[in-house]
């Protein structure tokens, strides 16, 4: 048994209790999000309407997919297996009806499609967004390997289909094109950021390739880590990108951090992408506390929608979080290297979100809405309107940020191996 998994064995009953629902619910989310039909899933859980939406997102669609491994592991779904293959055959236009957009010339896809046809619904061809379907669709491959090995052959298939030669803005800094646009790539982002992963995908899926093994190796490599652009928060040295705004130091929202050490087999095994790991969970959780009057528990920079309250969707982090919006998945995210997080949750759980069990007799109407809207657990809230007569209540959850709840549970749980033994080739 690692040291993670005592962790979870050792818990109070009252935590753990706590934990079990919290993590099965993670994946509930996920299941209630996807569309019976094609297997694809949505962009958001609705709080308030029904479910699933129309809108299906390709990276939360790759994000359903590692769920589905979650779920056959814990016992939790008995047709995990076959909900893989229907999803992966939606996603790669095997099914009468539905054929997901995509670049003609490259094979990237569309950010947005609809849920039933696949059509494009007016998104961009995104580089990161397919890289998190095909990551995915890899994950599941190995993990049903013995059980449904077409799974890792539609995933093989799949990232073969795609040409990777075309993310390249510049090997020599890092630059990696976001949008691909007939063919060609465009809007270029510098490292580092969460784009670690196309280029992971760019090397295994085109390992021959050049400008490839340059962009990996001189910018990505375990050795080129400590040479990733930094910026110091109370002399903590934290990985960032090089668009400070104004000479302000600039700081990434905290899933930045969190993607790459889930879903990149180098930077989840390698120790000093794990320092850094640390030091991004301490400036976040540090942050938080210069703000006047807010406990210790609340903490947590996350992407998320803020609708009614601070406009939409927005990527908070150090210095750029409008309302001070915190985010338990970005906690739930962060426990292989804080396990105490687990704590920050209960507490938040127990103090103030009691999903479950919560009892409103003098505004019935109110506990119908924090119920609804924490139907699957702990998400994003406002901390200056938890204890306020008119609470803010999140109307939707978008998969792709909600996915750090479950990567993080599921490692805090089993250990770290579970998601290594199922990222390396």
């Amino acid at each position: 048994m690692s040291n993670q998994t005592e962790l979870y064995a050792a818990l109070p009953d009252h935590v753990k209790k706590f934990f079990d629902r919290q993590y099965e619910s993670a994946y509930r989310l996920l299941d209630a999000s996807r569309h019976p039909k094609t297997g694809l899933y949505a962009d958001s859980y609705k709080t308030f309407e029904e479910n699933p939406e129309s809108k299906c997102s390709i990276a939360a669609t790759g994000v359903g997919l590692i769920g589905l491994c979650v779920a056959d592991m814990e016992g939790w779904d008995s047709e995990a297996g076959e909900k893989a293959i229907l999803t992966l055959n939606a996603a790669m236009g095997n099914i009468d009806g539905c054929r997901p957009a995509r670049d003609e010339k490259t094979g990237f896809f569309a950010h947005f499609v609809d849920m039933e046809s696949g059509e494009n619904l007016q998104s961009e061809i995104s580089t990161i967004d397919t890289s998190l379907l095909v990551a995915g669709a890899l994950f599941a491959g190995r993990h049903f390997k013995e059980t449904f090995p077409e799974i890792e052959e539609m995933a093989n298939d799949l990232l073969q289909e795609i040409d990777w030669s075309v993310v390249v803005a510049n090997k020599d800094d890092g630059s990696i094109y976001m949008v691909v646009k007939d063919g060609q790539g465009t809007l270029p982002l510098p490292a580092y950021n969460e784009y670690v992963l196309v280029a992971h995908l760019a090397l295994i899926g085109q390992p021959e390739n050049k400008e490839i093994q340059h962009l990996w190796h001189n910018n990505f490599s375990e050795k080129k880590m400590k040479e990733l652009p930094q910026v110091n928060y109370r002399n903590l040295p934290v990985l960032t990108d090089t668009n400070g705004k104004h000479g302000q130091e600039s700081f990434l929202s905290s899933f930045v951090h969190q993607f790459p050490f889930y879903l990149v087999p180098e930077y989840a095994e390698s120790p000093v992408y794990r320092e850094f790991y640390k030091n991004a969970c301490l400036a976040d959780q540090l942050k938080w506390k210069e703000l006047e009057d807010v406990p210790s528990y609340v903490w947590g920079y996350g992407a998320g929608a803020n609708d009614g309250l601070h406009g939409g969707y927005h990527a908070d982090q150090i210095n750029n979080s409008p309302g001070d919006i915190a985010s338990a998945y970005i906690v739930a995210g962060f426990l292989p290297v804080n396990p105490s997080g687990i704590y920050d949750l209960y507490a938040l759980y127990r103090l103030h979100l009691p999903f479950d069990t919560y009892e409103n007799p003098n505004d019935k109407e109110d506990e119908r809405k924090l119920r609804a809207a924490y139907r699957f657990g702990l998400h994003r809230y406002s901390w200056w309107h938890l204890e306020q007569p008119e609470r803010w209540y999140p109307t939707k959850i978008t998969l792709i940020d909600w996915s750090s709840m479950l990567y993080g549970m599921t490692a805090y749980k089993r250990g770290m191996a579970f998601f290594t033994d199922r990222l390396n080739q």
